[in-house]
């Protein structure tokens, strides 16, 4: 293994939460109500998520007061998930290229990366990418510039959107850490991806990494 591609929130960052909180509190600014689980969008691009929200019309709107209040959030609510240091620390010592690809706006995935103290070698962040997860565009955009192949590298990840993502892109190691976001067990195991509890458990993975 040459390269190893991980989803931010929810993978590294326990931000899940907090983008969904963030979420919450901007519709109420704006004033609107929303049958729909938050939840289920995480994974998504931010702009997507609030066309699917609010609707074309009021979608930057929305995107624009969200990241602003999330910003403000992580400052004291965004820490690593378990073992997610280390993870990294130890695939580095292995001379395994990093890279970060995340559905949040670079700017917030860059805050969150400094406070958990993750520098990997390409981020590629919601707005760098036409098209977001679960097309495989950012994963293929990571893999060109680490400049491995897709059989050369494992993609980590906390829901279907990643796992999709990465299947399309010929990632064939794929691995799924259970965070809040809801996740059909069901369909993962179809991609072939591995449903961990923590990233812990990557690391007594020997025979992948």
């Amino acid at each position: 293994m040459k390269g190893a591609i991980f989803d931010l929130d929810g993978t590294l960052a326990n931000t899940e939460e907090i983008h969904k909180k963030a979420w919450e509190i901007a519709l109420n600014r704006l004033g609107f109500e929303t049958n729909i689980d938050v939840s289920t969008l995480l994974g998504r691009k931010t702009i997507d998520i609030a066309k699917i929200l609010v609707g074309e019309e009021l979608a930057e709107t929305l995107a624009k007061i969200k990241t602003q209040i999330y910003s403000e959030l992580i400052k004291s609510h965004a820490k690593s998930k378990e073992c997610a240091n280390e993870l990294i620390n130890y695939l580095k010592s292995k001379g395994i290229s990093i890279a970060v690809v995340t559905s949040s706006m670079r700017t917030s995935a860059l805050e969150v990366l400094k406070i958990i103290n993750i520098h990997p070698d390409v981020l590629i962040a919601g707005d760098d990418v036409t098209i977001g997860k679960p097309d495989p565009t950012p994963i293929l955009e990571a893999i060109r510039k680490l400049r491995v192949t897709p059989t050369e590298t494992i993609g980590v990840g906390d829901t279907l959107y990643d796992v999709v993502a990465y299947y399309k892109s010929g990632i064939r190691k794929i691995f799924v850490v259970k965070s809040s976001v809801p996740l059909d067990e069901e369909e993962v195991r179809k991609y072939g991806g591995q449903i961990l509890s923590s990233l812990c458990e990557l690391l007594s993975y020997n025979n992948v990494i």
